[in-house]
Formats: structure tokens, C-alpha cells, sequence
């Protein structure tokens, strides 16, 4: 019923949003504190019909709303609105014409419509059709509207947040909540593409009995891959044993995969269970896979293929049950061809292999390495220290050819030699920096392998006096080179160079003058 001019003067609409508050608290499903709002509002401003349209991933929630006589026109008045609605929209009123029908003859009125916004996010409209509208209120009714509005958006913002939060595994579950994980988010951090790709592989391969090979250069993570694999097998359970190939002899590797009997050789005085016996029915990773001997092939193979061996000394086969993981930097496939790697042994472990991407394959990732591994060591280290968006560029401008390993050692520097609370470009421990235009490797910040000055002598062959440049000149050939190289990593980017080299881009811009150097080059 339209509302007369003693019913505007004497509205209370702090009243209005009370109530609203009390419907929202109340013990309602969604759709019903719509509705309930929706009529509420619309008898207090007089209109006779209105709807809630919502659109995007509310649409998929929670369907729509209407009241009044006018249910059909008001949807599909809001249907009409709801494209375009944006986060910076207003309430509005316009005069308009219900069209007449077999039942009623055209109507004149006017729609009064109001997004319903949350934080940075346009969630639907609401629709009112009055058949008159009072001029004196029209501005305080629509900023009621949009108080309303914004109530209601906040409102189904936090209901669909409590429904994914529900959603979520809960600890405690078993299997079936790492399986629906996918991976361990304390461990192997990561967001991009090829990392999304290589958790798939991991939580499908983990279903599996069979060998497992993780390839990848050093630093990738692929300890932490072995690892999700086992938490999200079925063996999840039993013992994970680890070994690295690569850090003991021949004799003593044998001795730790396969153990050992009383007396098999000097220093033996008890019988030992090798890491295959104490694996037994659980997982055994074999780092380094690819660095063990001819002779160590031999024996390991007989266990990929028979799941039995003997202890160095013993004669009595012992059978084991074991998921077997390896893993290796290695081109083995250049290896076999040189006769340093097995070919039969080559075929047993290349059953299902899993590449881990390099970090310079997947940058987007750094950003949250980076804030994960700020957080480990200032807690660590009693800090709360934050890193500048310059030194992040800088550190995802470079390569990281140690990967998540060189990249995690890199904060943990940063955050223990920090004089300040913000992390700025020059604390980025990177390779180069010519703040020292010649250092010897052990002298360097950080050392990398090819942060050697490229204009150091190859040969330590004696040089005749002649051609031996003077000391300013070196230095100044060096400090030149390095200059140059900066730009070259930085595309150009002067700013970025200067970062680098640990000056302003004022001193940057006086040794392009001085070297000759022309910033607009194509580096």
C-alpha cells in the first residue's frame, strides 16, 4: 500500500535497519532471511512487488528471491539490471511502465534498485516496483537501500565462506583427507601451472605400488615429493626410510641398503638390518640414484626385480615388501649411452617418472616461497621482518639455478643479517654486486657458480709485463662489464640494474656516462 506523506514524515528508518540486523542474526537458511528481508523493506517503503536477483557463484548457490504482485516483472527487472552492476554502482529510481496484460490493464510506477555489493565484489540486485513514489523521501529511501545492500553482501559473503570452510578436510580423517589435499601445503608450496601439474602426477602415482622416479635438477624439492607420495599411499602408516646414494662408499652402501651379519667384516660385531629390511612394508627413497656404481647396480637391480637380498656376509634370502622412490639429477639416458648407468636397471626404476619443474619455470611461484620462508625464519629468528616490492622483483628477475634450495638459503640470509625492518633491494644477497668490483669467490656475498668474473685469468701461465693492463684500468674493464651484464639480466631496466649492483640509479646513470654505456641499447 503507497505510503501518504504523514506515514514519510514520521518513518524511522534507524528502526529499518535494526530489524534488518535481527533477521540476519537470526537462525534462517539464506533464501529465507532474503525473502524475509526483501518483504520487510518492501512494505516499509510501500512498493507492492520486488526481488533479490544474485548473479555469478551466489547464482549457483542460492536462487533468487521475489514478493509481492509484481513477482514476475520485478525478476525480470532485475535480470535486466544485474549485468551491470559493479562493485562502484548506486541506488537508482526510474519511472517506468508495467506493460498490461490479459489480467490488468499497464501500470505507471517506478523502480527503485540497489546493488548488493561486498568487499570488492558486485554479488547481485534487489528490485522494488512502487506505483508512486513520495519525491520528499526518495533520497532517504534509496540510501536506505543501499545500507541494506551492503548489509546483505557482507551477509552472503560470510555465509559463503562459512560453507568452504566446512567443506574442508578435517585433520584427523585418515587417507582420505591427504588424498583430497593432494599434497602436504606446509612443505611443498607453490601455485603455478607446472606445480599444480606436478601435484596431480604425485597424488595419482600415489595410489600405485610401482617404482617411482623423481627427476629434476638439485633444489627442486624432490625429497618433499617422496615424501607426499608416501602420506598419500596407502603405506602412509609405515616407515618412510631415506638414504642419499651419493654420500657413502661403495662398501658402506651396501651395507646400509642390505645390512649386515656378525663377522662379515672387521668392525662388525652384531648383525645389522639394512634400510630395505626396516622399510618393509612402508617406502625407502633412494636419493642420488644415479651416482651409485656398476657393482651397486647389479645388486640393487635383483632387488627392484625380486623384492629379496641377502645381508652383506649372509646366505639366507630375506624377502622384503617395499614401495621403492628414486630420485636423481642425472641424465640417465646420456649415462646408459656411456656405459655408467645400466640399461636394465635404467628400465626398472623409468616406470613412472615425475619431473620437478625448475623455479625459473615457474616464477609466479616465488613470490610465495618467499613469503613462506619470511615467516619460518622470523619466527625463528624473533623478527617480523617484510621484503620491498623492489627486492621481490629483483629476486624473481633472478634465475635460481639452485632452485627452492639456493632460494630458501637466500631469506634465510636476508633475514638474519637485516638492519632494518623492510628488506630492501641492496640486503637481497645475490651473486653480483658491484659495490666490489673484484672479489675472489671466497670474499663474494653468495656465491654462485657462475658468479666468477668472466675477466678473470683462465690460466695462471706467466704474462708478460707488456701486455698486464694498469690496476685502475682492470678494475675499470670489470666494473664496466659488470654494468653491462646487469642490464643485460634486467632487460634494460635501469632501476633494476641498479639494484642489482647494490647503487642508486643516480651512480648507475654516472657509469653509463663514464663507460659509454647506451641505456637504450637493445640488451
Amino acid at each position: 500500500m503507497p505510503r501518504s506523506d504523514a506515514d514519510c514524515a514520521q518513518h524511522n528508518y534507524i528502526s529499518d535497519i535494526e530489524q534488518v540486523a535481527r533477521i540476519i542474526s537470526s537462525a534462517r537458511p539464506p533464501s529465507g532471511v532474503l525473502q524475509r528481508i526483501l518483504q520487510f523493506v518492501g512494505e516499509a517503503l510501500g512498493a507492492q512487488g520486488g526481488a533479490v536477483v544474485l548473479g555469478g557463484e551466489f547464482a549457483a548457490r542460492l536462487t533468487g528471491v521475489s514478493w509481492g504482485t509484481f513477482q514476475d516483472e520485478s525478476r525480470q527487472l532485475g535480470q535486466e539490471l544485474l549485468d551491470g552492476v559493479t562493485i562502484d554502482s548506486t541506488p537508482t529510481a526510474r519511472q517506468t511502465t508495467l506493460p498490461r496484460t490479459s489480467q490488468r490493464p499497464a501500470i505507471d510506477g517506478a523502480v527503485l534498485a540497489a546493488p548488493i555489493l561486498g568487499l570488492q565484489q558486485a554479488i547481485g540486485v534487489m528490485v522494488l516496483f512502487e506505483p508512486a513514489v513520495v519525491a520528499m523521501t526518495l533520497d532517504t529511501d534509496l540510501a536506505l537501500l543501499h545500507a541494506i545492500g551492503l548489509y546483505l553482501g557482507l551477509y552472503l559473503q560470510a555465509t559463503a565462506l562459512r560453507e568452504q570452510v566446512k567443506a574442508l578436510p578435517q585433520a584427523g580423517n585418515g587417507r582420505q583427507n591427504r588424498t583430497a589435499m593432494g599434497y602436504d601445503p606446509d612443505r611443498m608450496v607453490g601455485d603455478s601451472p607446472a606445480m599444480h601439474a606436478v601435484m596431480q602426477q604425485l597424488q595419482q602415482a600415489a595410489r600405485s605400488r610401482s617404482t617411482i622416479l623423481l627427476r629434476g635438477e638439485s633444489g627442486t624439492g624432490k625429497e618433499l615429493g617422496a615424501r607426499a607420495l608416501h602420506k598419500l599411499g596407502d603405506r602412509s602408516d609405515q616407515a618412510f626410510i631415506k638414504l642419499n646414494c651419493a654420500a657413502l662408499p661403495e662398501n658402506l652402501l651396501e651395507s646400509e641398503l642390505f645390512g649386515h651379519e656378525r663377522g662379515a667384516f672387521t668392525g662388525a660385531v652384531r648383525m645389522r638390518r639394512g634400510r630395505f629390511e626396516v622399510a618393509d612394508k612402508g617406502t625407502i627413497f633412494l636419493d642420488e640414484i644415479g651416482d651409485i656404481s656398476l657393482a651397486m647396480q647389479v645388486k640393487l637391480l635383483r632387488v627392484l626385480q625380486e623384492r629379496t637380498f641377502e645381508r652383506v656376509g649372509g646366505s639366507r634370502p630375506i624377502e622384503v615388501d617395499v614401495r621403492i622412490i628414486a630420485a636423481t639429477n642425472v641424465d640417465l639416458e646420456e649415462a646408459v649411452r656411456q656405459g655408467r648407468f645400466r640399461e636394465d636397471l635404467y628400465y626398472r626404476l623409468h616406470v613412472v617418472p615425475i619431473v620437478l619443474p625448475s623455479l625459473r619455470e615457474r616464477r609466479e611461484d616465488i613470490p610465495m616461497l618467499v613469503g613462506y620462508f619470511l615467516r619460518r625464519f622470523n619466527e625463528d629468528n624473533g623478527k617480523d621482518l617484510k621484503i620491498s616490492s623492489a627486492a621481490m622483483d629483483l629476486v624473481v628477475s633472478y634465475d635460481w639455478p639452485g632452485n627452492v634450495r639456493e632460494l630458501e638459503n637466500c631469506v634465510e640470509r636476508m633475514v638474519v643479517m637485516a638492519r632494518r625492518e623492510i628488506i630492501a633491494p641492496e640486503d637481497v644477497p645475490l651473486p653480483v654486486n658491484l659495490t666490489r668490483p673484484y672479489a675472489m669467490p671466497y670474499a663474494m656475498p653468495y656465491a654462485m657458480p657462475y658468479a666468477m668474473p668472466s675477466a678473470m685469468p683462465k690460466a695462471t701461465l706467466p704474462v708478460p709485463m707488456s701486455t698486464v693492463a694498469s690496476l685502475p684500468g682492470a678494475v675499470a674493464d670489470i666494473e664496466r662489464q659488470r654494468v653491462v651484464e646487469a642490464l643485460q639480466r634486467c632487460g634494460g631496466v635501469q632501476t633494476r640494474a641498479a639494484a642489482i649492483l647494490g647503487i642508486t640509479p643516480r651512480q648507475l646513470g654516472y657509469r653509463l656516462k663514464k663507460y659509454g654505456i647506451d641505456p637504450k641499447q637493445s640488451f
